[in-house]
């Protein structure tokens, strides 16, 4: 029960006055089942599971791997138990397709919303890095609670090592699953368009660079578009992120969207 613990903290970090039974009255179940799930001693069903999931706003692919979680676990025939684990490990090999660019199983992606945890990742690279969490903290504006939780969770998802007690990140790159509607990755980007803003308000022209272009679009090469744009990112960050000093941590973002009133119908707010 990883997954809730970690969205409890998440919720109590907002608000400090946040507690277990609120959060059991959000997710749908009587606080003291949710208190013995939390502490291993009882599980949930698959019905009560695939609600918790609704209520925390998972999508399809988080939903099913929560769930399957579950089952894994908490199933009470070992024949359902050994589904649950085959669906699992048919989620991981779909997540996992791209070799070049590790997706964050969706459950995980919960988890590593915040942006920090990217900022991390390209931090340990630096030729500056220091794996103390304060040190992390303050160069990322972070409380030191966020850095030291966030190294865990890195860490369990195998993205952070230890080596000669310094941190080092795993993978080249990280993304997350493309065209999966998710509160997650709403979050993630609500917040990186956040940091954008403070950039543009604190940072000077030499430090950043901020354009914007307005023009017409065909609606049906809109897939075109988006992929010549993932595989501009792709070869961008691969020339600029292994040449040179790496002496700060950058962010590019890009955002494409229509600015036009499309009819209602043609609208998916996912």
């Amino acid at each position: 029960m990883k997954i809730l613990k970690d969205e409890l903290e998440a919720r109590f970090q907002k608000n400090r006055h946040y507690s277990l039974r609120a959060f059991a009255r959000d997710i749908g179940v009587a606080p003291s089942r949710l208190s013995d799930a939390l502490t291993g001693r009882a599980g949930f069903s698959s019905a009560v599971a695939d609600q918790i999931a609704k209520k925390l706003g998972f999508g399809k692919e988080e939903r099913d791997y929560f769930c399957a979680l579950v089952e894994v676990k908490h199933a009470r025939s070992q024949s359902m138990r050994k589904a649950a684990a085959e669906k699992l490990e048919s989620l991981d090999k779909n997540a996992s397709a791209a070799p070049d660019y590790r997706n964050i199983q969706m459950d995980a992606f919960k988890v590593v919303s915040d942006w920090y945890h990217f900022a991390i990742l390209e931090l340990s690279t630096l030729d500056t890095f220091d794996s103390d969490p304060a040190d992390i903290a303050k160069r990322l504006g972070i409380s030191k609670f966020e850095a030291e939780q966030a190294i865990d969770r890195l860490l369990r998802l195998e993205l952070l090592e230890r080596k000669k007690g310094k941190l080092i990140a795993t993978d080249a790159q990280t993304a997350s699953p493309s065209g999966v509607p998710s509160d997650s990755i709403k979050k993630f980007h609500t917040q990186v368009l956040g940091k954008a803003i403070q950039a543009l308000q604190n940072q000077g022209v030499d430090e950043r660079d901020f354009s914007t272009v307005f023009f017409t679009l065909d609606r049906s090469r809109l897939p075109e578009a988006k992929e010549r744009l993932k595989k501009f990112r792709r070869s961008f960050t691969k020339e600029f992120s292994n040449s040179g000093k790496k002496e700060s941590v950058y962010c590019l973002s890009t955002q494409l969207f229509d600015l036009t009133n499309a009819p209602s119908e043609k609208r998916n707010p996912s």
